[in-house]
Formats: C-alpha cells, sequence, structure tokens
C-alpha cells in the first residue's frame, strides 16, 4: 500500500479521533480489487447515493475507501447555504475565500467605524452597509477564533507529536456571549451562532455541557443538517462519558433524519447485542429512528436479522433496501469466484453453490418481494429474488421475477434497467445446453452489448458487469467443451498453453481463425478472443523447438510477424525478438545478467538462433566437428530453459511466460527439463579427443544434475522464488567425482575451482 494513501485515508475528523470507533480497518493490497470483480448485484442501482459509503466492500471498512474528514465534509454546504443567506451581496468567490481558509487569512473585523471590513485580500472588500453581511463578518469573528481548536488533523506517521488544543474557557464565554445577542427572528443567523458555541463547548475542557446546552436551546432551531450536526456533538459527548445507550440513540437520530450524517454516524456507532439495542430503542418512539438504530448494527453485525426487525417496524424504510444490497453482495462472495477456466461441468457448478445459500433467509426474502405496495423498493426485492432463483437453477422463477421487476422499474432509471437486462442474460445463458443457431440468435445481442459494455467500461460507471462477462464466457465455454467442440470452446474463454501445448489443436485453431464463413455469434467471440495468429505460430514453433523439431520449428516462426490492419494483428516482435545473452555460451555460473551485459559480437534474434541451431545440427548429423558443435547446440537448449540466459525465446502471450522466476506448471516440463541439453552434451563428449574437453563436459553434466536435483526438490510447488539461504544447494555430483577423479590436471578444472565456491568445497572436503 502506497505511503500518501494512507497519509490521506487517516486525516480523519477531530470528532472521530476523539469518540469514534478507532481507525478504519483497511486491508493493504498493491493492486487495484474491483468489485466487480466477484459482483454483479449493483447497490448504487436501488437505494440513495448516501448510504454509498456503507455498501459492502470485502477488504475495506466502507466503500471505495471512503474516508471521513469533518474538515471538509460540509464546505459545500455551508457556501450554498450562505449563498442564498446573502444573495448577491458577496460572491461566491468571496465565499469561498472566507469561509474555507485558513484561520491567519481572516477578515479584521472592525466593522464599527468603517462600511469596508479591512481585509488582507483587496479582492474581496465586504460592503457592511448591508445588515446581512455585517452579520457575516460578525459570524466570520467568531468562527475563525474557534476554527484551529476544530479541525485540527494529523498526519498518521507522525502521530506522536499530535497535541490537542482545548478552547479556553474565555472563548467559550465570548461565543455564547456574542450568540446571546442574537435574535432567534433570524433564524439562519441565530442557527450558526448557536452552532458556533456548540462547538467551543464540545472541544472545550468541559465537553459534557454540550449536553445541557443543546436541551435547553435546541427547541428553537429548525430540524436541518446543522441542527443533526448539533445533535451529533451532542452524542459524542454521551459516547465520551460511556453512556454508549444515549449516543447510540442520537447516532440513529441523525443517520435517519440526515443523509449526509449516515457514514459519521456509522463510524461512531456502537455495535451491540439484542439486549443492549432494545435499550436503544427504548430511548425513542420514532420509528425511522429505530430503523436507523438496526440498520446501522446490522452494518456491523446481523444483516438478516436487522432486516427483520426493520421489517416489522416500517416495511417502507429505505434502510431496508441498504441492509438487502450488504446482504446479497455477501452471498456474492461465496459464489463468485473470479477465475480465468471454465468450469468443470454446469451440473457441478450449480451443485456447488446451491449448498453456499442460507434457505432461511432466501425464504424471507421471497416472502416479502411479494409485499409490492408497502416495500420502498419493490423492483430490487424481485431482482434479489430472481438472482438466487437462477443461482439455484431455477430458471422458470427467475423469469417471472425479472419480468414483475421489469414491470415496476421506471424506464429513466438506466442503471436499473440495465441490472434487469443483466440478470435476464445470466438467466438465458444458465439455461442453454447445447449453443445451435436457435440460441445464438437468441443470445446474440444481448451479449453483443454485454461485451460492449466491457469494452467501454468508465471507472465512473458503477455498473457491475465484470465478472457476469467473464461468467458467460466460462459458462458457453463449458457448453461447448461438453458438445465436444474444443476450438470454440477455447476462443470463449481460453485455457492457454493448456490447450496449445497440443499441436494438433493448434492447427485446428489455425484452420479455424483464417474461414470466412463464421456465424456472427462465433465472430463476436473471435473479435474478442485474446490471441492472434501469429500468436499461434510462435507458440506452436517453441513447442517444435522442445521437441527438437528445428526445421518445423523454424517454418512456424517465419510466419510469426504481425500483419498491419489484419483483425490478429499483435504488438509483439515475435521471430525480430533480440535474445539478451548469448545463447550459445556455456558458462562455469549461471548468471543471465552478467550474460545480458556481456558484449556480443552477434545478436540472435528468435528466428536467427532457431536457423543458427539448425546449421549446427545438420553439421553434426554429417559428422562435420561435431564436439563443438554438439557442444553449443547443448549450450542452447541449456539456455533456454529457465536455468539459461535465453528466457526471452519462450517469452510468448500463449504460453503466458515472461522470463519471471516464477513458472506455470503447465509449462514447467518444458522450461525445466534437462533432456535436451543431456542430448547433445553426450554428443559432444562421445566425439571429445583431449582432457579439457573432457572435463568441460563433466562440470556441465553436475549442472544438469544439480538442476534436476532443483527441480525435483524446489520446483514442484505452484509457486516458486528459489530455496533459502539454509536449503541443500549442492551434493556430490557425479560430475564433480568425474572432473576431480580424472581431469584435475586440466586449466578448466583450475577454472572451476576458482569460479564454482560449490566444486571448490567437494573438492576440499571429498
Amino acid at each position: 500500500m502506497k505511503m500518501k494513501y494512507l497519509k490521506n485515508l487517516l486525516y480523519v475528523s477531530s470528532i472521530s479521533v476523539v469518540i469514534g470507533l478507532g481507525a478504519y480497518g483497511y486491508a493493504c493490497a498493491d493492486d487495484y480489487w474491483s468489485y466487480a470483480s466477484t459482483s454483479t448485484f449493483t447497490p448504487e442501482a436501488f437505494v440513495d447515493k448516501s448510504y454509498k459509503p456503507m455498501f459492502f466492500a470485502p477488504y475495506e471498512r466502507f466503500y471505495n475507501n471512503s474516508y471521513i474528514s469533518n474538515n471538509d465534509m460540509f464546505d459545500q454546504t455551508v457556501i450554498e447555504e450562505w449563498k442564498v443567506y446573502l444573495g448577491n451581496s458577496v460572491s461566491e468567490q468571496a465565499l469561498n475565500y472566507y469561509l474555507l481558509n485558513k484561520v491567519d487569512q481572516h477578515v479584521n473585523t472592525s466593522y464599527t467605524t468603517t462600511n469596508v471590513v479591512e481585509d488582507r485580500s483587496a479582492d474581496f472588500p465586504l460592503k457592511l452597509n448591508n445588515p446581512k453581511v455585517k452579520k457575516f463578518v460578525q459570524f466570520l469573528d467568531l468562527a475563525k477564533k474557534i476554527e484551529p481548536y476544530t479541525t485540527s488533523s494529523f498526519d498518521y506517521w507522525s502521530y506522536e507529536d499530535h497535541i490537542s488544543s482545548l478552547v479556553p474557557d474565555s472563548l467559550v464565554q465570548l461565543a455564547e456571549n456574542e450568540y446571546l445577542k442574537t435574535t432567534s427572528k433570524d433564524k439562519f443567523f441565530y442557527s450558526r451562532m448557536w452552532f458556533q458555541v456548540l462547538k467551543a463547548k464540545f472541544y472545550s475542557n468541559n465537553r459534557h455541557s454540550v449536553i445541557s446546552y443543546f436541551e435547553e436551546t435546541s427547541s428553537k432551531l429548525e430540524r436541518n443538517i446543522l441542527y443533526y450536526r448539533g445533535l451529533s456533538y451532542v452524542a459524542g459527548a454521551y459516547y465520551q462519558s460511556g453512556n454508549y445507550i444515549m449516543a447510540n440513540a442520537l447516532y440513529a437520530e441523525a443517520y435517519d433524519k440526515a443523509p449526509q450524517l449516515r457514514q459519521v454516524s456509522t463510524h461512531n456507532f456502537r455495535p451491540m447485542d439484542e439486549e443492549n439495542i432494545e435499550k436503544v430503542l427504548s430511548v425513542t418512539s420514532d420509528v425511522g429512528v429505530k430503523c436507523a438504530v438496526w440498520a446501522m448494527n446490522g452494518f456491523y453485525l446481523d444483516e438478516f436479522k436487522s432486516m427483520k426487525a426493520i421489517y416489522a417496524l416500517d416495511p417502507g424504510s429505505p434502510h431496508l433496501d441498504y441492509l438487502l444490497t450488504r446482504w446479497v453482495n455477501k452471498l456474492e462472495q461465496k459464489l463468485n469466484i473470479p477465475s480465468e477456466s471454465r468450469f468443470s461441468s454446469k451440473e457441478a457448478y450449480y451443485e456447488e453453490i446451491k449448498t453456499s445459500i442460507d434457505q432461511e433467509v432466501y425464504a424471507w426474502i421471497k416472502s416479502v418481494s411479494s409485499d409490492n405496495k408497502r416495500l420502498h423498493n419493490p423492483v430490487m426485492w424481485k431482482l434479489a429474488v430472481a438472482y438466487i432463483d437462477i443461482f439455484q437453477g431455477d430458471y422458470g422463477q427467475a423469469s417471472i421475477y425479472l419480468e414483475e421487476a421489469n414491470g415496476l422499474a421506471t424506464a429513466s432509471n438506466k442503471l436499473l434497467k440495465d441490472q434487469i437486462r443483466l440478470f435476464e442474460i445470466i438467466n438465458k445463458v444458465s439455461q442453454v445446453k447445447d449453443v445451435n443457431a436457435k440460441i445464438e440468435a437468441e443470445l446474440l445481442a444481448d451479449l453483443t452489448w454485454l461485451f460492449a459494455k466491457s469494452n467501454k467500461h468508465s471507472y465512473d460507471d458503477p455498473f457491475r458487469f465484470d465478472y457476469a462477462s467473464n461468467w458467460v464466457k466460462r459458462f458457453i465455454s463449458t457448453i461447448y467443451l461438453e458438445n465436444y467442440n474444443p476450438i470454440m470452446a477455447e476462443i470463449v474463454q481460453s485455457e492457454g498453453p493448456s490447450f496449445y501445448s497440443d499441436l494438433k489443436f493448434s492447427n485446428q485453431m489455425e484452420a479455424y481463425l483464417k474461414k470466412t464463413d463464421r456465424s456472427a455469434f462465433e465472430q463476436l467471440f473471435v473479435n474478442d478472443y485474446k490471441y492472434n495468429l501469429s500468436d499461434i505460430y510462435e507458440s506452436r514453433s517453441i513447442y517444435l523447438f522442445y521437441q527438437d523439431d528445428l526445421d518445423a520449428a523454424i517454418e512456424e516462426m517465419k510466419k510469426a510477424v504481425p500483419v498491419k490492419g489484419s483483425t490478429y494483428e499483435g504488438n509483439g516482435s515475435y521471430q525480430s525478438s533480440i535474445l539478451l545473452g548469448n545463447p550459445f555460451n556455456g558458462k562455469i555460473k549461471d548468471c543471465n545478467d552478467c550474460d545480458h551485459t556481456a558484449k556480443q559480437s552477434v545478436k540472435y534474434t528468435k528466428l536467427s538462433f532457431l536457423e543458427k541451431m539448425k546449421e549446427m545440427k545438420d553439421k553434426v548429423e554429417r559428422g562435420e566437428d561435431i564436439y563443438n558443435n554438439a557442444l553449443l547446440i547443448g549450450n542452447a537448449f541449456y539456455n533456454t530453459t529457465h536455468f539459461g540466459n535465453a528466457r526471452v525465446f519462450y517469452t510468448n502471450s500463449i504460453l503466458n511466460e515472461y522470463g519471471g522466476n516464477s513458472i506455470l506448471s503447465v509449462n514447467k516440463p518444458l522450461l525445466l527439463s534437462m533432456k535436451l541439453a543431456k542430448k547433445y552434451y553426450d554428443i559432444a563428449n562421445s566425439a571429445a579427443t583431449t582432457d579439457e574437453q573432457k572435463a568441460k563436459l563433466a562440470y556441465f553434466s553436475a549442472k544438469l544434475e544439480r538442476n534436476e536435483f532443483y527441480v525435483e526438490k524446489y520446483h514442484n510447488s505452484d509457486y516458486y522464488m528459489g530455496a533459502w539461504y539454509n536449503d541443500v544447494m549442492f551434493k556430490k555430483w557425479k560430475g564433480f567425482k568425474v572432473l576431480k577423479e580424472k581431469y584435475n590436471n586440466t586449466k578448466f578444472y583450475k577454472e572451476v575451482i576458482n569460479e564454482c565456491e560449490y566444486f571448490e568445497r567437494y573438492a576440499r572436503i571429498y
């Protein structure tokens, strides 16, 4: 996680620091995680945006890492309210300057002797012949004095140095005196001055005094956002004193009556068991507030229990809808598993997910969904039932609920209409048993729409279709495979190297992609297919290379070129890719970086490398300089394994290998095998005539033994990043023994002693 992100995250409101439940619990992850990668049920389609921070988020306390900053949460609201009050007498730019700037830029309020307020900025003079402007300056004078004590934020990385200063008693008294000068006839100004007193008391040494102050004065105020902000301060005072019953009751009132305060209220709400929740409920007779109590408790604990309680109180409560979105999104975390692989079978998939659905909750949701007249959003409840019906394989019932939802949804709510269509697609696809012309015709328009959504997706669009799009491909691919059509199964959902390692399928795919008589449905998936013909040719060349079929490998590599304007145009260099090191070098030490930085008189591309190997192999077969040619071929086959300097050679989008330390399991038999290197080293050894030549082959055979040991010991796990320092790194390889016993008089022996610590230790010990 980036440090900057954490620092920004913890610029929280001072009220939350003092009385909240503590810092948010966020999971650190370097990669972005989209909610749409595991979910198709879009909560934004169903409930008011004020609930958005509390939508279910698998890895964060609040949705979209939404953090609380009371310092600026109400800035826009404050500006808009003052703008209405002051009319055209003060510009919006001036309001931003005076209200939002730091305290050291506040106005000098010597307004009793002048009509123009003295200000450090000559750009925004305030004319005091307007009574409301004069009140604005009076408000600023007080607010800017209190502000330093109420807007303190702290840096997470230096929080030890944070000292919270309390509002002095003299300033609290000044605020009260200024407030007493006002009259409730000017409700707007009266409430602003009242709020400043409340803030001053809350951040003073006598925080508890806000409770009595609020009780004595709040009856004269309108029930607007400022009132409920004040109520939250009272809740905070109760919280700090340990009276969580009253604190929760007041936070619930703010949550219910002031949508802007829902996240803050939820953050500061203290979840409770049922016995204590009943005590909270007894504090108020307001049904909406009672529902809010259950909504916030459900956020932390049991959505189902809270939903039932809210439904019993008020079936039309929007808090009920919000909790349903959380319950469905949580269910999806169990059912929707991101994957690039198709299902083992359609039946197995549905049997597996059925067991994850709580039938008691489902039955209750289904019964509630019929209460069209009383529910706040009956469309959502219909869709939730339809969605679960699909998971359970009850497609007929799902269709009925989808049709009802469509009939109730307003045409203007595009996001909701898209959500309904998405579920209709999932329901249709779930019923497919074989892809024929009829099915293609039924699905073409819907899938074209869905895949177009994927291609044009904007980050700001909340619609969750990513998982659905991938799920459709996985499902249809499974159907194709179950009906013996491996080519379309691969095109719809690629298995990559698992498919193309069989050259029969590789050739069949090439023939299919060259066809011009595909159906529109097939073409839809072909257009979306992740590989082009050059990817296929290159992969085929690589597979043939590891079969020691250099002639065929060269033929395929020659075809691996981008074709401009083609559907299958690629961005890779293919045959022109340059190998970073000399693949024919055989060194005592394996050091990719050293080989890559070493001066090379000849730089090989993938194609020229293959052609050079073919030239050498032909010489071996003709009996020309067998030792040197076989040795160089052996080096080349060694360097094109995971242990060598030519990993670029097997870099290919289909193999999905890019020269890293980890290797896909499906590719391990190719890239970890010493078979071909050993074959040509043995040929070279048979043709060796000098001790120097034989010493080199003895050592190279020890390297092969070492690698085979590493493969068996360390590379068998799915994830490999190398052996640890205390793991076994070498043994008494046969090659070591031969080198020491037979060729210790050679120059090469001395070179190995100097360069290879493992052999030096072996020679010294044994």
